[in-house]
């Protein structure tokens, strides 16, 4: 073999060895997006956005969103009104309904001035928000209404997020009480750092029944990937 064959050789071997580096290298890249100094590199999830309708008129479930997954999950899980303790829950998610009540996995949450998911995207992510965490309580979730001609209800203890829950107001000062709906976008900051955009349509059925507990909410997920 000629020096100049075993050059030309050793030039397609390195050339090879290049290609196989950036296919180890490209897997990595292809699983993290890096959100710089401030957020840790979050996993990359195909962006989803449409609409979900669940029954969230049960007392005694909670309802769990995920959003990190190949697509999005809707897990059901009890509350015992005996103990209360909670059964069915998903290891993965991300926040969860309980009527009109709502808890994150460990995120945050603030309500925007945005009536659509467009115009929040448009204005972009808010430069200074107070983004407010779930807070616990022995007396967090509403169990048992069978009491309440009795002067009392059941309550089970969590935790829940009040922000995320001014989606909606009931106000039972009055009789039938007055229930107030704000479209309002909710943004989610999750966990992991990245971000979904909720909103509220309605809480009542599609039907003719209208019954209340029906949740109807567009969703965007993930948003400003890039912030």
């Amino acid at each position: 073999m000629s020096r100049h064959q075993l050059l030309s050789m050793l030039g397609i071997v390195a050339v090879m060895g290049l290609f196989s580096a950036c296919d180890m290298m490209g897997g990595l890249y292809d699983d993290t997006i890096t959100g710089g100094d401030d957020r840790p590199d979050v996993p990359v999830v195909e962006q989803r956005e449409g609409q979900y309708y669940i029954d969230a008129t049960s007392y005694t479930k909670w309802v769990y969103i995920n959003m990190h997954g190949d697509s999005l999950a809707i897990t059901v899980a009890d509350i015992s009104t005996e103990d209360h303790t909670e059964t069915g829950a998903p290891e993965e998610w991300d926040y969860a309904h309980h009527r009109y009540d709502v808890k994150t996995n460990d995120g945050s949450v603030v309500m925007t001035d945005c009536h659509s998911i467009e115009q929040l995207e448009a204005m972009g992510l808010p430069a200074e928000t107070a983004w407010t965490k779930d807070e616990y309580s022995e007396q967090s979730i509403t169990v048992d209404m069978s009491h309440m001609l009795e002067g009392y209800l059941d309550y089970a203890p969590g935790f829940k997020n009040r922000e995320a829950g001014r989606w909606l107001n009931v106000d039972t000062s009055t009789m039938p009480p007055i229930y107030t709906m704000y479209d309002n976008v909710m943004l989610y900051r999750f966990k992991d750092g990245t971000f979904a955009a909720v909103q509220l349509v309605n809480y009542m059925s599609t039907d003719r029944y209208q019954t209340k507990g029906w949740m109807t909410v567009n969703y965007k997920y993930p948003i400003f990937t890039n912030q």
